[in-house]
C-alpha cells in the first residue's frame, strides 16, 4: 500500500481555544497510520482562526474517516473538513 497526503481544516469551537495545544492534542490522538506532517494557523474572520493540518495517511479502505471522527469528537473542535487528498509520489 502507498500513502496519501491529506489536508484538513479544523475549526475550533471558540476564539479562545489555544490552537497550539489543540494541534498537540490532535497529534497525540491520531491513529498510528496517520502522521501529522505540517500544521498552519489560518485566519478566518473576526479573530477566529482555523488549523490547516497536513497528515500522511496509509492509502486504505475507509480513508480518513477514523481520523476525522477522532478530531471531530474533541471538545474544542467545532468542525473538520477534508480540503485536499493526493497520492505521494
Amino acid at each position: 500500500m502507498g500513502e496519501v497526503v491529506v489536508q484538513m481544516k479544523i475549526m475550533p469551537g471558540d476564539v479562545a481555544v489555544d490552537l497550539k495545544r489543540l494541534s498537540d492534542h490532535i497529534a497525540l490522538a491520531s491513529p498510528r497510520d496517520a502522521r501529522l506532517h505540517n500544521c498552519e494557523v489560518q485566519p478566518v474572520a473576526f479573530g477566529l482562526k482555523a488549523l490547516l493540518i497536513t497528515f500522511i495517511v496509509e492509502d486504505k479502505e475507509g480513508g480518513t474517516e477514523g481520523l476525522e471522527e477522532i478530531i471531530a469528537n474533541m471538545e474544542e473542535v467545532e468542525s473538520v473538513q477534508v480540503v485536499a487528498i493526493t497520492r505521494m509520489l
